[in-house]
C-alpha cells in the first residue's frame, strides 16, 4: 500500500513533499519522539510502519524521515464531532458527523483516503498527512474521529492519527474500538467519538495515563476540545473549560434542542456546517485563524458518507463511498 501511495503521488506529478505538512528533514529531537513513538506501533499496529517502509523503498528517502512527519506532527487541531442514535433519526439508524477545525493552510494537505488493506477492512477517511486518519467509516459500519484536547504535548506513544487507522483497518464495532483505543499508549490527550452501525456510540477520551470510555445517556452527543469526564478534567485537561464552555458545542446543542421532528443526514449537514446554527468554525477576527477545513456527515450503516471537501459554508456535501472513485 505505501509503494501504490507513492506511485500515485508521482502519476499525479507530485513528490512526498508536497503531501507532507511538515519538512522531511526535522530536527533531531523530533526524530527521538518518532523513533520511541514507532517501538509503539510495532506492537499494536506493525502494518502502518510496513506502509510507511513501502512508501520510503518507492520514493528512495530515508525511512526515519517519512516515518517522523506521521508519527511526531507537531499539530494542534481543534475539530467538532456529534454523533446521534437511530431514535432520533429519519432513518432509524446513527448518524456521525465531524469537522476538521484546522489551520486553512493545511488545506493543501488535506486528502480523502480509500483504504483496502489486503488483511484489513476498506474504509474511506480524510488526513492531512499520510498513512494516519483524522476520521472516517469502514465497511463494517464503524465510524471514529478526533478531537485534541489541550495541553498539546507529546510522549512517546501511539498518535491519534494512527490509532484512527488501526481501528479503521482493524475493529467492527464501537466495543472493538473501544477495546483498542484501551489497550494502547496515547501520545497526547484526546477525544475519540465512535459510532457503529448497531448504534453503538462511545466517547473515549484519553491521555498518556489513562482511557476512560462513556456511552452517551441522551439521543446524541457532542464533542469538542474539552474531556466530558470531570476526573479526566481534572487530571489531564490543561485548562478550566467545561463541554458546556463550548461556543460551538452550545450552538449545536440549541440546534437539537429546536428539532421537532427526526434528523436526516442533510439536517446534520446543517448542523455541521452552518455557521450560525451549527458546529462550522469560520476564520475569525479574534486571533485565532483556525477554520473548518473538511467537514463529514456519516451513515454508519450503510457505511457511507457526505464530505464538504472545504470548508462547508462555501463548499457543498457530496455523497462519498467506500468503493466508488
Amino acid at each position: 500500500m505505501g509503494r501504490q501511495y507513492a506511485a500515485q503521488l508521482t502519476d499525479d506529478g507530485r513528490s512526498l513533499a508536497d503531501a507532507a505538512t511538515e519538512p522531511l528533514d526535522p530536527p533531531e529531537e523530533r526524530r527521538a519522539l518518532a523513533r520511541d513513538c514507532a517501538s509503539h506501533v510495532e506492537e499494536h499496529a506493525p502494518s502502518l510502519l510496513d506502509e510507511l517502509r513501502g512508501i520510503a523503498d518507492a520514493t528512495g528517502i530515508d525511512a526515519e524521515l517519512v516515518a517522523t512527519v506521521p508519527l511526531a506532527l507537531d499539530a494542534e487541531a481543534g475539530c467538532s464531532l456529534v454523533a446521534v442514535s437511530g431514535e432520533r433519526t429519519a432513518t432509524g439508524t446513527p448518524l456521525f458527523g465531524r469537522n476538521h477545525d484546522f489551520f486553512p493552510s493545511f488545506q493543501d494537505f488535506a486528502t480523502l483516503y480509500r483504504t483496502a488493506p489486503a488483511d484489513g477492512l476498506a474504509s474511506i477517511g480524510c488526513s492531512c498527512v499520510y498513512v494516519g486518519r483524522c476520521d472516517g467509516v469502514n465497511e463494517a459500519g464503524l465510524a471514529i474521529g478526533f478531537a485534541e484536547v489541550p495541553p498539546h504535548e507529546f510522549e512517546p506513544g501511539i498518535p491519534w492519527q494512527l490509532a484512527i487507522r488501526a481501528v479503521l483497518d482493524s475493529c467492527r464495532s464501537t466495543e472493538e474500538a473501544i477495546s483498542f483505543l484501551e489497550s494502547i499508549p496515547h501520545a497526547t490527550t484526546v477525544n475519540f467519538l465512535a459510532a457503529d452501525a448497531a448504534g453503538d456510540i462511545a466517547l473515549v477520551e484519553a491521555s498518556p495515563d489513562r482511557v476512560a470510555a462513556t456511552r452517551p445517556s441522551g439521543d446524541h452527543v457532542s464533542v469538542t476540545r474539552e474531556f466530558h469526564t470531570e476526573s479526566m478534567r481534572e487530571a489531564y485537561q490543561s485548562t478550566d473549560r467545561t463541554p458546556d464552555d463550548c461556543a460551538r458545542r452550545q450552538t449545536v446543542e440549541a440546534w437539537f434542542a429546536d428539532q421537532e421532528r427526526p434528523v436526516s443526514p442533510a439536517d446534520l449537514q446543517t448542523a455541521m456546517g452552518d455557521p450560525d446554527t451549527g458546529m462550522c468554525w469560520p476564520v475569525s477576527d479574534d486571533g485565532d485563524p483556525r477554520s473548518t477545513i473538511w467537514s463529514w456527515v456519516i451513515d454508519p450503516a450503510d457505511a457511507s458518507g457526505y464530505l464538504a471537501a472545504d470548508s462547508p459554508i462555501d463548499t457543498p456535501y457530496e455523497p462519498i463511498e467506500i468503493g466508488s472513485e
